[in-house]
């Protein structure tokens, strides 16, 4: 798959990206100004960066990390590496349908009670279509607590309809009545412990 560089641009959060070259400018003990004299640019430039309206061109970037003694990724993912899995920052820093299809891709590795509540609705739906459809491999013991009325619904559904493949009894104690009469057809089970 192309990206061309401005969906690309699209992606970066330049104001995050300007809030770390803050950090490692504070860091390295430097003004903008020396800054922007160790890089050959006007501290206006440095000030733009900084503050997210512009992102420095390609060969600045590469002149920022070794100045930095960091990667290129690092200065674009603000020094995060997706693989550290805090949901919730990935979700502030970048475009949340990114995060999301990189979860789905098991790109990223987060307990799905850690990220669940801080979808809307129609991304909770995203990521339980993918469970329903097996695109994504979740345990639905796991994850039936967190859902609500609508979405237990809709995984009962699957389950009666054989898209979701589980002994009614490991769900049987997280039942109400009417969603285990749903599953059962209404036969009486009983439950050993």
């Amino acid at each position: 798959m192309k990206v061309s560089i401005w969906e690309l641009v699209k992606m970066l959060n330049l104001v995050e990206i300007g809030k770390y070259i803050t950090k490692l400018r504070n860091e390295a003990n430097m003004s903008q100004q020396e800054l922007a004299d160790a890089l050959y640019v006007t501290h206006q430039a440095v000030s733009k960066w900084e503050t997210g309206r512009s992102l420095p061109s390609i060969d600045v970037l590469v002149s920022l990390t070794k100045l930095f003694n960091i990667t290129i990724d690092e200065l674009l993912n603000c020094g995060y590496n997706l693989h550290n899995n805090d949901f919730n920052y990935l979700l502030r820093t970048y475009p949340r349908e990114y995060v999301i299809n990189q979860y789905v891709q098991g790109k990223i590795d987060v307990k799905f009670e850690e990220m669940f509540y801080l979808l809307s609705v129609e991304e909770r739906e995203v990521i339980l279509s993918h469970i329903i459809n097996q695109h994504l491999k979740v345990p639905i013991k796991t994850i039936f607590p967190y859902l609500n009325p609508t979405e237990r619904h809709r995984i009962i559904q699957a389950i009666k309809s054989g898209m979701i493949t589980i002994d009614v009894g490991e769900l049987a104690h997280m039942l109400t009545i009417n969603e285990l009469n749903q599953l059962t057809g209404g036969k009486r089970w009983i439950l050993r412990k």
